[in-house]
């Protein structure tokens, strides 16, 4: 296929896992603790639209990539709680940083559908191994079945921290009624197609990635139907597991929306940072007046603010709501999943207006594509546009399920 690519660099050198005693406190404390390094290199990641290699390892290092991971393979078995404050934090420094973990975080859950010798051969001999990829069908695609497996061809798009996942599982329709399946392929299996060119969350690397005719067996390929299923049939691999029971795919961990609200929590901290050294022009004929000294400057953003506040408080409340349900293996009600729905629309659309103040308020300087609030306002305007954040649809959900 003649297909622009580039290069990318799977980690596969094998280290030990983090920690067994990291509780949920160490892993938040070591995304916070991250910010400034991240807010550092947010520019880079903007231009180059993609993490750098640093990251990704500090990422795993600090027990990131293992919050949702059985203990069987190294992992810390925690929940979607602290999944979503890692990601609120996390885009504090750098929204595309926060996407990546989020995506990679939750797609052990998806791993964890697929029988004990496809876990065992993802974690078995790499604790740090990620599964990137994209889980919506494409139409397009062939399957054609084999002795053993299937023949995989295909490309699909959105495939967001691709740059570094060892392994990535694609939907691809199967048989005369065309079903929709669940392929895990090794990333050097696939090409990456060099397509990401989005005005915000750059450094996502959601490229897209390519397979031709290659070999997937049958221990790797599941119908996409029967995900819930199997991910219920899979709990007496990892009893201990509480997130198993939660609800798949799962609002409750706020995977897109955690990022919209940090990043425009990130924008808050660092206009409060610097009003009180920034200006405007004061008029046409020139001049300047002193941002921190201006009314209109004050309230609209404590506005923003309060908003951002009130956003993050929510996230919190509906991820813990989440976690303790799972914990006590209760099964969410469509109400529950219906409110979890709403309420990641939410508080994304509370960070999209929010950030549009406070980037109201810095003036010119905004225009700026390396100005935080500018790379702030780029990235909740793109994670807003996200199928699972629209307004509308999870409105409409969420009425039908209380009515």
């Amino acid at each position: 296929m003649n297909l622009p690519t580039m290069d990318a660099a799977p980690l596969t050198d094998a280290r030990p896992a983090p920690s067994p005693t990291l509780t949920a406190d160490d892993v938040v404390a070591s995304a916070e603790a991250l910010i400034p390094a991240l807010r550092e290199r947010a520019a880079e990641v903007d231009r180059e639209r993609r993490i750098p290699l640093e990251t990704y390892r500090q990422l795993g290092d600090a027990g990131l990539f293992h919050v949702l991971k059985p203990k069987k393979y190294g992992g810390l078995e925690l929940s979607e709680h602290e999944h979503a404050r890692i990601a609120m934090a996390l885009a504090r420094g750098c929204a595309s940083t926060a996407w990546v973990f989020s995506i990679l975080s939750s797609d052990n859950m998806a791993i964890l559908a697929y029988p004990e010798q496809v876990q065992d051969e993802i974690w078995g001999r790499n604790t740090y191994a990620t599964l990137a990829g994209n889980t919506n069908l494409n139409p397009k695609a062939v399957a054609k079945r084999v002795p053993g497996g299937y023949r995989l061809t295909g490309q699909w798009g959105f495939c967001s921290g691709s740059d570094f996942s060892e392994w990535l599982i694609f939907n691809a329709p199967v048989g005369d009624e065309g079903e929709g399946h669940m392929f895990i392929v090794p990333h050097e299996d696939a090409e990456t197609v060099d397509d990401w060119f989005p005005t915000g969350m750059r450094g996502t690397g959601s490229r897209s990635m390519a397979v031709h005719d290659v070999f997937v067996p049958d221990h790797r390929v599941q119908a996409t139907k029967d995900t819930v299923q199997k991910l219920q049939e899979r709990r007496s691999l990892h009893p201990t597991f509480d997130t198993m029971y939660a609800t798949w795919p799962s609002h409750g961990r706020f995977p897109f929306a955690s990022c919209a609200v940090g990043a425009a929590w990130g924008a808050a901290e660092h206009f409060a940072e610097t009003v009180g050294s920034s200006t405007r022009v004061a008029n046409a004929l020139g001049g300047a007046v002193r941002l921190a000294d201006q009314d209109y400057v004050a309230t609209e953003f404590a506005q923003a603010q309060g908003d951002i506040a009130m956003a993050a408080h929510l996230v919190e409340r509906r991820s813990h709501e989440a976690s303790q349900r799972a914990r006590a293996r209760i099964a969410a009600t469509e109400a529950d999943t219906a409110r979890e729905a709403r309420d990641n629309a939410l508080v994304t659309r509370t960070a999209l207006r929010a950030v549009g103040q406070i980037f109201s308020l810095v003036g010119a300087r905004a225009g700026s594509a390396d100005h935080p609030v500018s790379r702030a306002k780029r990235d909740v305007e793109m994670v807003s546009h996200h199928v699972t954040l629209n307004w509308r649809q999870s409105s409409v959900r969420y009425l039908a399920a209380i009515a």
